[in-house]
């Protein structure tokens, strides 16, 4: 059984549970751990935390740690993207995650999945950027952990927009991967797009879980829930395709670091 969430959102961003909210439904589900992870501010970004509501946020972690206190640990994250700044203060543990490139958004609607492709000239180049944008995190020594990694797949399940079988595309993915890994970075299995009914499996996808099992990766299992209703999603299927891709251990945070525990 999963104990622990690090990614998840609240409405102090984009999500629609208060934080309080999310620690009772995290304490309901069995979680002996919860970490809400605020989206960085990016100006003219309204799913991002404003600046203004980052030490409220603080705060308001703080009070949660207070009152729930020897009945679930809470810890304060940051979901940082490539294109925000860099002010990690106040801030526990980091997902290191790619919204946006060039001005254009990976993940919003289908829509704008597609013009992202059309601004780089089609999906070969498009998933060259993406995956080069990720693979630059490994430059933070802040960023713990990678935020779903293979994000610009989201609408592939709709209709292929990328072909995750093709050279260029493995390339591009195992490339990034392996120079993230060699940083030390772990990966979440990110169940966020199952949840709001885009995807039936979690980022990454087997085949890149499998070859990130194969180079000695580490992984986490999170929901990225933007609400109390879905604070554990699919994780017991996280947990059967990640032993399918030979994993036998997740990694958990405790407040200082990261440490193993064998898949239950």
């Amino acid at each position: 059984m999963v104990k622990q969430n690090l990614h998840c959102h609240t409405t102090f961003d984009d999500g629609a549970s208060t934080p309080e909210e999310m620690v009772c439904a995290a304490m309901e589900h069995g979680l002996s751990s919860l970490g809400i992870s605020a989206h960085a501010p990016m100006d003219g970004e309204d799913w991002c935390t404003p600046k203004e509501k980052e030490a409220a946020f603080k705060l308001e972690m703080q009070r949660l740690k207070e009152k729930y206190a020897g009945k679930i640990a809470l810890y304060t994250g940051l979901e940082y993207d490539a294109a925000a700044e860099k002010n990690f203060d106040g801030y526990e543990y980091i997902i290191g995650s790619g919204h946006v490139l060039d001005g254009f958004y990976v993940d919003s609607t289908r829509e704008r999945a597609i013009a992202l492709i059309e601004h780089f000239g089609g999906a070969e180049k498009a998933a060259d950027v993406f995956f080069a944008n990720y693979a630059s995190m490994a430059q933070i020594p802040e960023v713990d952990i990678v935020g779903h990694f293979d994000l610009l797949t989201k609408y592939n399940e709709q209709g292929a927009l990328y072909d995750t079988q093709s050279s260029w595309y493995r390339d591009a993915a195992f490339a990034a991967m392996e120079t993230l890994n060699a940083a030390e970075k772990i990966f979440e299995m990110n169940t966020g797009a199952i949840s709001r009914g885009y995807r039936t499996t979690p980022y990454p996808s087997p085949e890149l879980l499998r070859h990130l099992h194969d180079i000695g990766g580490r992984i986490v299992i999170s929901s990225d829930s933007h609400s109390a209703s879905s604070i554990c999603c699919a994780f017991d299927l996280c947990e059967q395709i990640a032993r399918s891709c030979g994993f036998d251990e997740l990694w958990y945070f405790n407040g200082s670091c990261f440490e193993p525990e064998k898949l239950s």
